[in-house]
């Protein structure tokens, strides 16, 4: 039976997209009238759409795979790649290569000390998990029920 998580948002990251968002809107409003006003908008565009495409709003999970959705696409992990699924707290310490660091959750590439570098699609870091797959690639989820999830891809991969 599949199984579907939502993705929520830490206090720190919900407050970070809300002045995104209104630094955003006071841009275009500033703007407007001026000759800088589509270029603004331009802006404000590629940033929310490329935000939209990553940002991480559920988790999904099947015999056949993981996804995390986002609004604009979903990101697609086999479950026969995955080799294992554990808790994982990713730190204040891990450097962002590419990504959000809060803007509409925490997503794009990292790289932590001791773990290495893996992709993030998460909201808070408290849901966390990680998935390493047969290649070396890592992934890090979080999810409201993170060990519900964890368990349920624990009994597709065993």
């Amino acid at each position: 039976m599949p199984m579907k998580s939502r993705v929520d948002l830490s206090i720190l990251s919900f407050i970070l997209t809300v002045i995104v968002m209104g630094v955003f809107l006071c841009g275009v409003v500033a703007t407007y009238g001026s000759n800088k006003f589509i270029i603004t908008c331009a802006l404000v565009i590629i940033a929310l759409t490329g935000s939209m495409i990553y940002a991480p709003i559920s988790i999904r999970a099947n015999d056949k795979v993981v996804e995390v959705v986002s609004p604009f696409k979903a990101h697609t992990i086999p479950m026969s790649r995955i080799v294992s699924v554990e808790r994982f707290n990713p730190t204040m310490g891990a450097k962002r290569i590419l990504g959000s660091g809060g803007f509409m959750g925490y997503w794009g590439i990292f790289r932590e000390g001791d773990v290495g570098r893996y992709t993030a699609y998460y909201g808070k870091a408290s849901d966390c998990f990680m998935l390493r797959l047969d290649n070396g690639d890592q992934y890090v989820l979080g999810c409201r029920r993170s060990d519900e999830m964890i368990e349920y891809i624990r009994s597709q991969i065993s």
